[in-house]
């Protein structure tokens, strides 16, 4: 029944089939058997995995909190709506209480939350959100977070379609635990569902943050939970950080919306109106004085809070400085309200500034203009879509004439970071490719895994310079909240830790897992809860009644985690081959290499070789590896012999010595030429060379890719910024 549940949940069966699938199972086994066969009784054997649910109902009319679901009418005095129960509204909340307890039940959960004292981390670097302002503030002289039994949460909100064909969506909010690992904190069995809003209109946040916000007060005071390595204790947890789009943040801080004036969440600029075709559009224009300030403050956004209370300006429509009024964030314990809540990059720099610029360079409707290159748009076309990515790309290009409108937020930020600058070099004016060139490195900055606060200062610099420009370059009224917010991005990574850490990536992917499990439009809410319950309660449920390292648990772990890499020969920690090995003759040109390596001559001129490794978190691919046409795995940085070097892996082979019992694997490289090396580069330009250099394995630096087009002289080799963020 458990691999049943896995294997159903895995791949998202509806009921129909998984009705089908328990036939025909029961037709396989002996008469008298106890398997289920049908999908009540599958639902049945599994309902204790659901969690308890409580349902909060609010006014159809004014969309207000009811407390007392006995009274006759809306007891607001604006409002005096008829009201009841059997036709009242209302959403669903998954008490965080109870879904922490399942969590810390499950064996090995504590032990993970100690991930952040025993990483290994350089000072005053920006690796994690641990790395952040906010969370040294409350980790530091014996804060909250100092103690492993103490978490924080990150938390995000917004609107996701559940039909194609109405206006219905589902809001839900979720939280991640930033204690975790991060690959196991971005988990969908450590997903937690806090809150559920389901139906045709957005959700009025002073009703929706209510239970929330009782949820994180009593989370504050603490809670007891019991571990399998801990046994009892008190766990107290805290809200640090928030992430969402910009009309999703407007209704969660009750603030005015992109387009109105004071609506930058992070400092007091009005902006300006500016015109745009036959309407208007806020823009705010870079202030050489001072770029990113006034700086707004949890004091001075409660205190413009109650001025507008107070004045009540908000029925006149008047905020103060952007403020409406009251948020219910105001009043978490330990929560900043301004610095806590994060600027997606996903929204407002991918979506926003990447996509803006991709429509100003390439959108027939502005032809015409200096900055336009639509007639080149063939050739750009020609060169993206002759890119092979490496494996961590999970989109191949697509062209820009006529996909664009197509494009994922996981596309915008493969050309911000990789394809756009090789493909735009010669193509673009001078002026405007390194005007670009300021986003791209700037970006890299603030992704990446290490940054430090020097980093720091030369991203924010590349960005003040960006904002700068984009008036000169392109027309003023482009200008808008989303290229403004840039200047603000590197103090987001000084408060909360690298971007990755708290884009809304993560939360989109688990949208789509939500999506899937809605099978029917009937009782849609439930139907996501108990999906959701039944995630989270499966590996607490395998820990009962599997053993480790059992028939069945390898089982499971090939059902919910399939891989295509089959592991071969150990050839150190965290190497492996992949595939066979096999039988190879060296030519000459490999034989002098490795003679070159060796500094004598060897005798044997066959060696096992082999084609592709796993090393550590990447995976390597040799060229020679036939099976690999549309993408290319082998471009590496390494150690040569002459220090830090580029190439292209051609093959590996074991080079075995029988007197010592030893052997040693070794890397054949096709040497790629890099006139200008700076290790703070991001983009290097190298040029391909026909000399083999020979290596250790253990030489390799990281894996790369290789931007090259056909007929071009010179190739790009890109860093990867981190290895963490996933699509």
């Amino acid at each position: 029944m458990l691999l049943l549940a896995i294997f159903t949940t895995k791949y998202n069966l509806i009921g129909e089939a998984t009705e089908q699938l328990l036939k025909i199972l029961a037709l396989a086994l002996p008469h008298g058997h106890k398997l289920c066969t049908s999908l009540y009784e599958f639902k049945l054997f599994f309902k204790n995995l659901r969690n308890p649910l409580v349902r909060h109902y609010y006014c159809n009319h004014c969309v207000g909190y009811i407390d007392n679901t006995t009274v006759q009418s809306c007891p607001y005095e604006f409002c005096k709506a008829q009201f009841s129960v059997r036709n009242a509204s209302y959403f669903i909340e998954m008490p965080l209480e109870h879904q922490m307890k399942n969590l810390f039940a499950q064996k090995g959960f504590y032990e993970s939350l100690g991930h952040r004292f025993k990483r290994k981390s350089s000072d005053n670097t920006y690796e994690d959100i641990y790395d952040g302002k906010l969370y040294k503030q409350l980790s530091e002289n014996h804060g909250i977070l100092s103690f492993q039994e103490n978490i924080s949460f990150t938390f995000n909100t917004d609107g996701a379609p559940v039909f194609k064909s109405s206006k219905t969506s589902i809001w839900p909010i979720y939280l991640v635990i930033n204690e975790l690992p991060y690959k196991q904190r971005m988990q969908k069995e450590n997903m937690i569902l806090a809150s559920l809003w389901y139906g045709n209109k957005k959700p009025s946040m002073g009703t929706f943050l209510k239970p929330f916000l009782k949820s994180l007060q009593k989370m504050n005071e603490g809670i007891k939970c019991i571990s399998p390595e801990r046994g009892q204790f008190l766990c107290r947890g805290l809200l640090l950080c928030g992430t969402a789009d910009l009309p999703a943040r407007s209704l969660l801080c009750n603030h005015v919306q992109y387009n109105g004036a004071f609506s930058c969440w992070k400092c007091e600029q009005e902006g300006e109106t500016a015109s745009v075709g036959r309407g208007h559009a806020r823009i705010f224009p870079f202030q050489s004085e001072e770029p990113k300030g006034p700086v707004r403050t949890k004091e001075n956004v409660l205190e413009n809070a109650r001025t507008a209370v107070q004045d009540q300006q908000v029925v006149m429509g008047k905020p103060v400085k952007g403020i409406k009024g009251p948020s219910w964030l105001f009043f978490v314990p330990h929560f900043n309200i301004v610095s806590g809540i994060a600027i997606d990059y996903m929204h407002g720099v991918l979506l926003g500034v990447q996509k803006m610029l991709l429509e100003l360079w390439f959108s027939e409707k502005h032809k015409g203009k200096a900055y336009n290159i639509y007639d080149s748009v063939c050739e750009v076309d020609t060169r993206l879509q002759s890119i092979r990515p490496t494996l961590d790309i999970s989109r191949l290009p697509r062209s820009i004439e006529k996909d664009l409108k197509y494009w994922k937020a996981s596309e915008y930020r493969s050309f911000l970071l990789f394809f756009g600058a090789p493909v735009l070099h010669g193509i673009l004016d001078m002026q405007r490719f390194f005007h670009f060139l300021l986003l791209v490195d700037s970006m890299h900055i603030l992704l990446k895994f290490g940054s430090n606060e020097k980093d720091l200062d030369r991203a924010e610099m590349l960005l003040f310079e960006f904002c700068r420009c984009l008036e000169e370059l392109y027309d003023r009224c482009f200008l808008r909240l989303n290229v403004h917010q840039l200047l603000h991005l590197p103090d987001c990574v000084r408060d909360l830790g690298p971007l990755y850490t708290h884009s809304c990536f993560s939360f989109e992917s688990k949208n789509g897992i939500v999506l899937k499990m809605i099978r029917g439009s009937q009782s849609i809410d439930t139907q996501i809860i108990t999906a959701i319950s039944f995630i989270q309660k499966l590996p607490e449920l395998k820990q009962k009644c599997v053993l480790e390292n059992s028939e069945v648990d390898k089982l499971c772990k090939t059902i919910e985690e399939p891989s295509l890499l089959k592991r071969g020969q150990k050839l150190g920690s965290g190497i492996y081959i992949l595939g066979a090995p096999y039988s190879r003759v060296l030519n000459n040109v490999e034989t002098a290499a490795l003679q070159n390596f060796l500094k004598y001559d060897h005798v044997c001129d066959t060696f096992r070789s082999f084609n592709r490794v796993e090393y550590e978190s990447y995976i390597i691919y040799g060229t020679e590896y036939s099976r690999m046409i549309k993408r290319n795995n082998s471009a590496i940085c390494y150690n040569g012999m002459s220090g830090i070097s580029f190439g292209e892996v051609i093959f590996f082979i074991l080079l075995e010595d029988n007197t010592a019992g030893i052997t040693k694997p070794l890397v054949f490289i096709k040497k790629l030429l890099c006139r200008n090396y700076n290790e703070n580069s991001n983009m290097l330009s190298v040029i391909k060379t026909n000399d083999v250099e020979v290596v250790n394995i253990n030489d390799i630096l990281s894996s790369c890719l290789l931007v090259s087009f056909p007929g071009g002289q010179t190739s790009f080799m890109c860093k990867f910024p981190n290895r963490l963020e996933s699509d």
